[in-house]
């Protein structure tokens, strides 16, 4: 009986604990000093809201864009494909990055198409130019320009901007198509003869802030976060260690360790005590039953 009271009051322990952890979380402060920018290859410094990959925790930055450092080169995922991050702009929100595949290619090959699902904050920049690229086609137009270096037996591959197609069944007659954001301001021709620098120069993208109450807070020079417990409630880190509802001009704003959730360490006591009290209960008829089938069990003396 002693074993299973104690059994109860374990559980209570580390339903406790648990409990508490989740609702407060981690303290956890992203500035400059926990989440500091850094260079992980081409001399590309890279900082918030963007964060390092295995180095740093996801507090630091926006979800989605985590810069993984291999080698020489930064890269960045979006939906399952790595590409090369070429530049950074803070200043404007901008970011060049280009196919990771395209490292020491003679004759360069767009393998996909680009798409941003993996990241809610990233957006093409309108400075790009959508070119789509046919490949491998057994029937094609005459006298049209074709990417020579493709070239395969009668089979030949083209490249067009977006909107400037020539009217053909290129679905039809060619093995695969890709579509790629490029910053390119030439003509067809000029495509044609110079796809593989085009490739190379990349696309630009942009990223916003995720809402308004974050964009006020970067403004008062914080970093914006979310809450990792039950709760979720949106948090502004600032630089010196403390903590805001808005931005780091409140005047509210406080130490992160001096802000506990009162609310919630009521609730942990609260469900602590329904589980020690029914823990009681349980053990204390046990007893009492057990002692029933004592008495229930001493032998009567025949008369």
């Amino acid at each position: 009986m002693a074993s299973s009271f104690g059994h109860h009051l374990l559980s209570l322990f580390l339903f406790t604990t648990l409990l508490s952890t989740s609702i407060n979380g981690n303290s956890v402060n992203p500035s400059t000093t926990s989440c500091p920018s850094f260079d992980c290859g081409n001399g590309l410094v890279v900082g918030y809201p963007f964060w390092q990959q295995g180095r740093q925790n996801d507090h630091c930055g926006y979800q989605g864009l985590d810069i993984l450092c291999t080698g020489r080169q930064p890269l960045l995922c979006l939906s399952g494909d790595l590409y090369r991050l070429k530049k950074i702009n803070h200043s404007e929100n901008t970011l060049t990055a280009t196919y990771n595949e395209l490292n020491n290619v003679t004759c360069h090959v767009a393998p996909h198409d680009v798409k941003l699902n993996s990241s809610y904050f990233l957006n093409f920049s309108l400075e790009n130019k959508v070119v789509r690229f046919f490949y491998n086609c057994t029937l094609y137009p005459p006298s049209l320009p074709y990417l020579e270096c493709l070239r395969y037996g009668l089979k030949r591959s083209y490249v067009f901007v977006e909107g400037a197609i020539p009217e053909f069944d290129w679905e039809r007659y060619c093995e695969t198509t890709v579509s790629v954001p490029v910053i390119e301001k030439g003509g067809d021709g000029i495509l044609v003869n110079s796809f593989g620098r085009v490739l190379q120069d990349g696309f630009k993208l942009t990223w916003r802030s995720p809402d308004r109450a974050c964009r006020s807070c970067e403004a008062s020079g914080g970093f914006c976060g979310y809450g990792n417990g039950l709760l979720q409630k949106f948090i502004c880190y600032c630089n010196d260690g403390q903590q805001s509802d808005n931005s780091c001009h409140d005047n509210g704003a406080v130490k992160l360790a001096s802000q506990p959730h009162f609310v919630a360490i009521g609730a942990v006591i609260c469900a602590g005590l329904v589980i020690a009290s029914t823990g009681f209960y349980f053990v204390q008829k046990k007893k009492i039953a057990l002692k029933k089938i004592g008495f229930s069990r001493i032998p009567t003396s025949g008369k």
